[in-house]
């Protein structure tokens, strides 16, 4: 079975030919109409017109269909890439740990593709309720991404930046806080964590105090009707 690029390509390529009379693409048709529409994001009922196009129209429409699908594609990724970065920073906030003037941060999810994955978002905005607000370039945790491959690497948000220690502090590295530029001031991540407030103890509810009845007098009140 030829891969879904391969048989596009072969599409493009029987809608521009005019040598067979369109035979060819009318073999390709029947046997990997299936497969061709699945790629293109259509319908089967959608390329079978094209065996009977002239050479001309038969091309702009399969080069439409084609920019259609990678349109699609594109749209997808995008959004599959948003919903990552957000899933990873809602993540990171959930396991954050407040540590007096510092919040610790698993540095799996602050280095990890997830969180990284929307290229659109040009800065990564650290904001701890009450301690600190640290913006890093999203290429600068790229780059360290690469770099810090230690198995004990660590990772704070300080009132200084963001820090990273390894090899038991022997290492270290403080991304400090970046100006988001103007025109980039809607391409930032968010990653708010608010401080944990102590649980408010639920107060028990006063005993119900059991009234005291007697069925006597009504036992005999409904007695007195007969």
């Amino acid at each position: 079975m030829p891969s879904r690029r391969d048989l596009v390509a072969a599409l493009v390529a029987c809608a521009e030919s005019d040598e067979d009379g369109g035979r060819e693409l009318e073999q390709l048709l029947t046997a990997y109409s299936s497969a061709l529409a699945e790629a293109l994001g259509i319908t089967s009922a959608k390329l079978l017109p094209l065996c009977g196009m002239a050479v001309d129209a038969r091309r702009n429409r399969v080069q439409e269909l084609v920019r259609a699908a990678q349109v699609r594609r594109q749209s997808a990724a995008v959004t599959a890439a948003l919903n990552l970065s957000v899933a990873a920073a809602t993540m990171l906030t959930k396991l954050a740990r407040w540590e007096g003037a510092r919040v610790v941060l698993d540095p799996r999810i602050v280095l990890g593709r997830s969180l990284l994955a929307d290229r659109s978002r040009c800065y990564v905005r650290f904001d701890a309720e009450d301690l600190a607000v640290v913006v890093v370039r999203r290429e600068k945790l790229v780059e360290a991404s690469k770099a810090l491959k230690f198995p004990d690497t660590t990772c704070a948000l300080e009132a200084r930046g963001l820090r990273f220690t390894w090899r038991a502090g022997r290492g270290g590295l403080l991304l400090t806080n970046q100006d988001v530029e103007a025109r980039h001031r809607d391409a930032v991540l968010h990653v708010v964590m608010p401080k944990p407030r102590p649980a408010t103890p639920v107060a028990a509810a006063p005993p119900m105090r059991e009234r005291t009845t007697s069925w006597a007098p009504d036992l005999f009140g409904e007695l007195s009707i007969f």
